[in-house]
């Protein structure tokens, strides 16, 4: 089994919209994690953020089918009020990261935060890694 990796919103509309050209490596990252060579995990906040950018390109059903393929194979971690009050109080820079963030570690399990907005995880207290320059993840290192 492989190590466990919390993405932020980015990393996975990446990998859903295919945007160019940060889909080549979250197509990877997403490989591994259905491969079941790392564990990928995000927050039920990033499900409603997806599903609305998601339904602007295919439709509520197209959104829904797609959020649906990712649990096969990805774990959702629940916001509550220990992580919206956490953030608060945070000095976060961006709220919403910060709540990405409080929800990350709230599971021992997770390695890491991989994202494209490194800028705000500063505070961050577990290693916070750029998702165009996550091969090097999968190496023996994090296994």
């Amino acid at each position: 089994m492989g190590s466990s990796f919390f993405l932020d919103s980015n990393v996975i509309l990446d990998f859903l919209l295919d945007r160019d050209p940060f889909n080549f490596s979250a197509d990877e990252i997403f490989e591994k994690g259905y491969n079941k060579n790392i564990h990928i995990f995000f927050s039920s906040l990033t499900v409603a953020n997806i599903h609305y950018l998601l339904r602007k390109q295919y439709g509520n059903d197209g959104a829904i089918n797609k959020i649906a393929e990712l649990f096969s194979f990805c774990k959702i971690l629940p916001v509550t009020e220990k992580e919206i009050l956490a953030a608060i109080k945070s000095g976060f820079s961006d709220f919403e990261e910060a709540i990405q963030y409080f929800t990350a570690i709230q599971n021992s399990e997770i390695k890491g935060i991989i994202t494209r907005n490194l800028s705000v995880y500063k505070k961050s207290k577990i290693p916070v890694f750029f998702h165009l320059k996550a091969s090097f993840l999968f190496s023996n290192k994090f296994h």
